[in-house]
């Protein structure tokens, strides 16, 4: 089943080239999810349409999703992979109950910071280091 996207410019609809990225987060899709489940994407449009999102939500109820996770696997990265964590913290990040990168990519600059004892800017890079190193 292919999707197609609607663009309407002065009360006229046409088939567009693809889905923004704001219809995109409207579903809770990633750049790249979409891009492994073949969904086209119009990096250029910035409007958001009803229609395709509901269109997306019905394409995607179908399991597709549910698919590309048994696909691609998540492999654990340990903590001293993330820039600026070093033996010590990661050591701080495994009491407070975050043991690998992908874990800390999903947690709180609260809680990390907490965690380390520092602040929730340094910890917010952290989590950010942690996403980069935990997409690849």
């Amino acid at each position: 089943m292919s999707i197609q996207a609607v663009v309407r410019r002065k009360r006229k609809a046409r088939k567009g080239k693809g889905f923004s990225r704001e219809e995109l987060r409207e579903v809770g899709l990633s750049f790249g999810e979409a891009l492994r489940l073949g969904i086209p994407i119009d990096t250029r449009r910035s409007t958001k349409h009803d229609q395709n999102v509901e269109s997306l939500n019905a394409y995607l109820s179908r399991d597709l999703r549910r698919e590309v996770e048994v696909a691609a696997p998540e492999v654990a990265v340990g903590l001293t992979e993330v820039k600026g964590i070093g033996p010590k913290t990661a050591g701080r990040l495994k009491e407070a109950g975050i043991g690998t990168a992908n874990e800390l990519a999903a947690s709180t600059p609260e809680k990390v910071a907490k965690a380390v004892g520092s602040s929730e800017e340094k910890a917010s890079r952290f989590i950010e280091y942690a996403r980069a190193v935990s997409k690849k």
